[in-house]
Parts: structure tokens; sequence; C-alpha cells
């Protein structure tokens, strides 16, 4: 029988992450899920994305009892499946609530600032691991492991401890099979060691850019909102603006973002700015390919991938990048 895997609000109304049915098609398996979870698991379903796979499906998708067929609520608006109340859910609010804490402490002690940072990239990948389907499962910990040892080792050691940082949590990654049998396929462990390595150089890439100084913490998260503003915007209202994508929305807001930090922060020539606003532009488009490849096992550029914190995809990768430009550069 093929499995269906539930999140957010459809697992609450259902009382399980998953189940096992058997079905010819995508639809007639929904249908069956209907009569077995009731109403409000109805009402929940009516608006949520179907993969198979980790391919987008329609109903009449045929499916065999090896398929995994997953069934993710839409990332903003929607219903409350457990009371049937309408509700607003602004997209991003949480990852808005990670950049603001960032923001928080870019003054603080650095050891605050090394909490925080090591606390945000944990949330991600807790949330990353809730949505992933098909072949970009993973497993948890190595990714936890390493964003802690890759923010600790950049403040002890700066670049060295980055490197090593990112070594240890790789290696994590590719030795736990060793230690879990559940875990001994390929598909898995190279999930989790992709996922290791970014969630490792995310977090001491924060701590890096914290201690060129709490500047380049403010002209970082500068860049990096106006590129995920503009690649949002970008993807709302694109098709009425002369057909503009979200990748060239996410360049246009970074290069914004990069000339207000290089006039507004003394410590930030414009060149500086602007070059770490290519910097996080380029690790806005590419943590968001690689968000939504882990979420829903295939890149989308025009819609947002499901997850409390899919918006965060791209600060993720760009964390490294931007260090690296105004590092060089600055």
């Amino acid at each position: 029988m093929a499995r269906l895997r539930l999140f957010a609000n459809l697992r609450e109304s259902a009382g399980t992450d998953s189940v096992e049915i058997d079905a010819p098609t995508v639809s007639d398996l929904l249908t069956k899920a209907s009569s077995r979870f009731g109403e409000r698991f109805t009402s929940g379903m009516a608006s949520a994305g179907v993969w198979v796979n980790g391919e987008q499906a329609e109903g009449s998708t045929p499916i065999t009892a090896t398929d995994e067929i997953a069934l993710i609520p839409p990332v903003s608006g929607g219903t409350l499946a457990s009371t049937g109340q309408s509700v607003l859910a602004t997209p991003g609010i949480l990852s808005l609530a990670l950049i603001i804490a960032l923001l928080a402490v870019a003054w603080a002690d650095e050891k605050w600032f090394v909490f925080v940072a090591v606390g945000a990239i944990m949330a991600w990948v807790w949330d990353i691991s809730e949505t992933a389907v098909g072949e970009s499962r993973f497993v948890v910990f190595p990714p936890l492991i390493g964003a802690t040892a890759g923010a600790t080792f950049a403040y002890a050691w700066g670049f060295e401890g980055f490197a090593g940082g990112i070594a240890l949590g790789f290696i994590v990654a590719v030795s736990w099979p060793v230690f879990s049998k559940a875990h001994r396929d390929f598909r898995t462990t190279s999930a989790t060691a992709l996922v290791t390595v970014l969630a490792t150089s995310a977090a001491a890439g924060l701590v890096l850019i914290r201690l060129i100084g709490s500047h380049a913490v403010v002209a970082f998260i500068l860049v990096t909102t106006f590129a995920i503003v503009g690649a949002f915007l970008a993807g709302a209202y694109g098709d009425t603006i002369q057909s503009v994508d979200p990748n060239v929305g996410a360049l246009l807001g970074a290069l914004i973002g990069g000339l207000i930090a290089g006039f507004a922060i003394s410590e930030l020539d414009v060149a500086a700015g602007l070059l770490g606003g290519v910097a996080a532009a380029a690790g806005v488009i590419g943590g968001r390919a690689l968000g939504s490849t882990l979420r829903t096992g295939s890149i989308t550029h025009t819609e947002n991938a499901p997850g409390a914190l899919a918006m965060f995809d791209g600060a993720v990768l760009a964390s490294p990048l931007f260090w690296m430009a105004v590092w060089f550069f600055g």
C-alpha cells in the first residue's frame, strides 16, 4: 500500500503523521483519507498541495504500493482544521522573527550572538526536516551538531574554525549510518551531508559576520531582507511588472539594500556594499532552490515552498557568501 505523509494541521487533524492506503490514483487515495479522518481533515485538505515521490501531482496521477505521497498545507492563508476558524497567516512571519532576533543581538556580547545564531539555524534545520519529502529526507541530528560546532569553532578560531566545523559536520553526517542501521542508504546519507554542510556554514558564516563588527550584521540583514522581499514581490506581482521573476527580484532587492548599506553605514563603503549585495542575492537564489528541493523534491522559483521557515532558506546560504565578499573586499 502507498504511504501518505501528513504535515502541519493535517497531521493534527488525523492524529498521525503517516498512514498506508491502498489506492490506484491520488484522487482515490485522498477520498479514502477523507473518509477515514473526517470533516476537519477534509476541510484542511482542500487547500493542500500533493507531491508523489517529490514530484508535484494531480488527482489523476497513478500511484503504486511503493510510492510516498505527501500532503502539505499552504505556507500562507487558509483555515485552521482543528477549529474551522479563518486565520490570516502572514508569509514568513517566523523567518522575520529570526532575522529580528539576530539584529537584536548585533550589539550584544559576541557570545550571545553565537547562541542566537545557532538557535536560528537549528530552527531552520528542524523546519526542513518536518517538510522534507521522498529522497530529500535526512537525519536531523548531524546538522544540529554541525551548526553548533561551526558557530563555536568560528567564534574561537575564525576562518580556520569555519573550515574545521564544516569538516567535522561532514564527518558526523557520513559516519551516522555506522551507528544507525535505519539510515544506511545512500540517498538519506547524501541528503544528511548536504543539510549538515549548509547548516554548519550558515551558523559559522553568521558568527564570522559578527566578528567583523556589528555594522556587518546590520548590512547583512539589510541586503538579505531586501533580497528576500524582492523575490517575494516579484513572485507575487512579477507578471504585471514586465514579467520580473523572483530571481531578478532578489538581485534587484539585494543591490538596493547594498547601496543603502554602503551609504548609510560609515564602516562600509559603497563598493563593499554592492559586492555584499551580489553575494547575498546569489545566496538567496541558491538557498531558495536548495530549500525547495529539500522540501518538495523539485526546484521551485515561482512559488513559495512549504514550511514555516521557507523564506529563511535564502538567508542560510547567503550568510557565508556575504561574509566572504565583505571579508575579501570590504
